[in-house]
């Protein structure tokens, strides 16, 4: 009779395999954390699992990548592309909230399928209200924005995802650590020291946290800014995803 694999070893084999989607991974230790009973392990494996919007959940810092903000448009007779956009072309009232750092609030299975799209080409991610703010950027006489956008580089989404999956092997070293050889499974105690050593349930520690959801292309997001616990929105109209 072949032994009985434990969750952990389960759990080890499918992280190791850099071929495996994140998601189902992560619904194993959505599992894992139950029967452990941690709740901020199963909060941090749904949380990536569901994505960060909508939620009191501050974005993780392993989600805050370099992107640049560009529009396209027209400036006379001539078109122009992902022309970088300066502080000074948004609003006032966006200036804060927009920039060359993106935070990624999506799922992770979202990203991997964004990383995956375009392996040679950047990723357009729309900001909040973007249609909107391009008719006011508009108000320049001397061009006309029609879209406005991030451009992230694919490597800097398979970052994001290598962090996540980082973690979950630092997850299953330090349970390893934690438990004697022949248990099967942790108990809560050993969860709870594993946790102590990693930094899987992370997020920003600055007083002012901005959160920037995204959308492809043209789509529509939002965007929030979190300052402590008290939500403060960027655009007062904005609606969820």
């Amino acid at each position: 009779m072949r032994p009985r694999r434990s969750r952990v070893d389960r759990l080890e084999d499918d992280v190791l395999d850099a071929s495996r989607p994140l998601a189902p991974i992560l619904r194993q230790v959505i599992a894992l954390g139950g029967h452990a009973h941690s709740e901020p392990l199963r909060t941090w494996a749904l949380r990536e699992l569901q994505g960060y919007e909508g939620t009191d959940v501050p974005i993780p810092d392993y989600r805050r990548i370099p992107a640049p903000l560009v529009m396209d448009g027209l400036a006379g007779r001539f078109r122009f592309r992902q022309q970088p956009v300066s502080v000074f072309d948004l609003p006032d009232f966006a200036r804060e909230a927009l920039g060359d750092v993106l935070r990624l609030g999506q799922s992770v299975g979202q990203i991997e399928s964004l990383s995956a799209r375009r392996p040679d080409q950047s990723v357009q991610l729309a900001p909040a209200m973007a249609a909107e703010l391009a008719v006011i950027m508009s108000q320049d006489p001397s061009r006309q924005v029609l879209r406005l956008y991030w451009a992230v580089h694919p490597s800097a989404l398979e970052g994001v995802l290598d962090q996540v999956r980082t973690r979950l092997v630092e997850l299953v070293g330090e349970l390893r650590a934690a438990m004697p050889y022949g248990q099967h499974d942790p108990t809560p105690d050993q969860v709870a020291q594993a946790l102590q050593n990693i930094s899987i349930i992370t997020g920003d520690n600055s007083s002012v946290t901005v959160t920037a959801p995204v959308a492809v292309a043209d789509r529509h997001g939002s965007a929030r800014a979190e300052i402590g616990k008290t939500t403060r929105r960027v655009f007062p109209w904005i609606s969820g995803m």
